[in-house]
């Protein structure tokens, strides 16, 4: 007799297709046998059962996706987090859901019309010279259409579904009132704390003119980057629900096929990702908080073969506290140096309980504290047994607690550096490559300028502008306290306008390194970076070789 498992965890008779715990299967009436019972006794690892797995997460992710589609709006947006967590998700469930990355449910041309005139008082046609009425992407909150302008640019347009922000309204107060319930019926599960930081979160997203200043704000803070492009905006033709911007015609960043064709190596690819995720949290201390493998693009130009890396959405951005963020570069100096008092100072001053320090090293590096291993392999069978004692007596009400006492911008770090990791794992990279690049980037955040320091230079850079470019060594001037290379490049009337810090960009000197502002702080760079390469490479290689020498027991018993 042939079984399958049904939605609900129980066992079934494909003959009939009825559940045979209810009864109604005609080939076993007198049998009451749950799944879990009758792969109790023959094996969860084997081949039947893990195919009848299958078959359940395959039912269940497609159930989960016509909820989404059915209910669009802050349901498409939890399921783009679900499909880009890849690495702790079954692939059933995030192969399926990828599609509300940029294939989300669309609206008609007739309501994208009715924006338009909301928001401008013309029809598209009337603004553009062309206008694709099938949008090319839909996502959670808006779809985008391919248009030309009047004075022929290729543009994007991004059109806000006409009742998102009606619907958020309404599905934040069922959120609101589920999590209410929840925490009378069970008061160690506070969950009010979540529903309003993702409310607060996902308002600004609905005013399209914040993530097109966003944007420029990220193209300025790069502009040291060749590789790294964010899309011109359109703000003739933009409003709080409309954003026009620069058409890119890219590569999905997780498409291996479309890469290797377009010939641009996936290592690259993976190691940009990190780099750029690393220096906006270790660095600039603004993140992305929207980093889904819809929200990346890559090109590659056909004549100079020079590949860029194109972040796209840029409505969701957190703003670290700069006492945050500096202890988070030595928190992750931390863990890689296997610094426990260092850990432990960092850990304090974040704001995380001295009782959870020791599960930081789990959370971020997969590894228990003080361990001798090499970075990046996984735990031996004693560590892990270790692991599930100390976390055996752990409750859930625990764990909610953990969460609600952490600082608000760990949770959206946590939530950046899941999504990348996961698009890093899909494209072959391994842990170790990001511990190294994410220690590199610390020690670079320790020792680089601060946001009040930025702020101090953009107003004595305008001094010196006025004071000194005027007189007869005004051309040295400029080079010396670099006016010229510290201007606005991709800074929009708009965007200066309202007044947006826009990141200058590390200062140019030759004798500065690591983007320092200071000949003090680069030489503390110097020899933070030679003793962190030291502890990744030569450190790890020469223990590695001293283990295999000495053999397996004292390598067993120093572990």
């Amino acid at each position: 007799m042939d079984w399958t498992g049904c939605w609900y965890g129980r066992l079934c008779c494909r003959d009939c297709m009825e559940s045979i715990v209810s009864g109604a299967c005609h080939a076993f009436e007198r049998s009451c046998i749950p799944i879990r019972r009758y792969f109790h006794h023959r094996g969860y690892t084997s081949d039947t059962y893990k195919a009848e797995r299958k078959v359940v997460h395959q039912r269940c992710a497609d159930r989960l996706l016509g909820l989404c589609r059915l209910n669009t709006g802050i349901y498409c947006k939890a399921g783009q987090h679900v499909a880009s967590l890849t690495y702790v998700v079954p692939p059933e469930y995030t192969n399926t859901l990828s599609v509300l990355q940029d294939r989300a449910p669309f609206k008609s041309m007739k309501e994208v019309e009715q924006v338009f005139l909301e928001e401008f008082g013309q029809h598209p046609l009337d603004l553009f010279r062309e206008f694709e009425p099938v949008p090319m992407a839909a996502a959670s909150l808006a779809q985008v259409h391919r248009a030309v302008t009047m004075d022929g640019r290729l543009a994007a347009v991004k059109v806000q579904y006409i009742n998102v922000s009606r619907l958020f309204k309404t599905d934040m107060w069922t959120m609101q009132t589920l999590s209410d319930m929840v925490g009378l019926l069970f008061p160690e599960f506070e969950l009010g704390w979540i529903v309003t930081e993702f409310k607060d979160n996902l308002t600004s997203e609905f005013d399209f003119t914040h993530e097109a200043r966003n944007g420029e704000a990220t193209k300025e803070r790069f502009k040291n980057r060749s590789d790294f492009y964010v899309p011109e905006i359109y703000w003739e033709l933009s409003s709080k629900k409309i954003l026009t911007m620069e058409f890119i015609d890219g590569v999905k960043v997780n498409d291996i096929e479309a890469l290797k064709k377009l010939g641009v190596s996936p290592k690259w690819v993976r190691t940009t990702l990190l780099e750029v995720f690393a220096e906006m949290m270790y660095q600039h201390g603004v993140v992305h908080c929207d980093p889904h493998a819809g929200n990346i693009l890559i090109t590659k130009d056909q004549f100079t073969g020079k590949c860029q890396f194109v972040l796209l959405d840029h409505g969701l951005y957190r703003t670290l506290d700069e006492t945050f963020r500096f202890n988070y570069c030595q928190l992750w100096r931390a863990l890689i140096l296997n610094d426990q008092d260092l850990l432990s100072r960092a850990s304090d001053n974040i704001g995380i309980p001295e009782n959870y320090v020791s599960f930081i090293p789990l959370i971020f590096i997969q590894r228990p504290a003080n361990s001798s291993q090499k970075i990046g392999e996984g735990m031996t069978t004693e560590q892990r047994q270790e692991v599930r004692s100390s976390l055996k007596n752990v409750t859930m009400a625990e764990v909610f607690e953990f969460l609600e006492v952490l600082p608000r911008d760990m949770l959206l770090v946590f939530r950046t550096i899941n999504l990348t990791r996961g698009i890093h794992q899909q494209l072959g990279g391994e842990n170790v490559e990001r511990f190294h690049i994410n220690a590199l980037f610390a020690t670079k955040g320790v020792w680089s300028e601060t946001r009040q320091e930025e702020h101090d230079r953009r107003v004595q850079r305008e001094r010196r502008r006025r004071d000194r470019l005027n007189g007869r060594f005004g051309a040295i001037a400029s080079w010396w306290y670099g006016n010229l290379d510290d201007k606005d490049e991709n800074s929009s009337e708009a965007t200066r306008a309202y007044g947006m810090q826009l990141g200058l960009g590390p200062r140019n000197r030759w004798y500065l390194f690591g983007d320092t502002p200071t000949f003090h702080r680069s030489l503390g760079y110097l020899w933070d970076t030679f003793s962190m390469r030291w502890r990744l490479w030569v450190g790890e290689g020469l223990l590695k070789i001293w283990l295999w020498w000495a053999g397996k027991d004292v390598a067993k018993a120093i572990s």
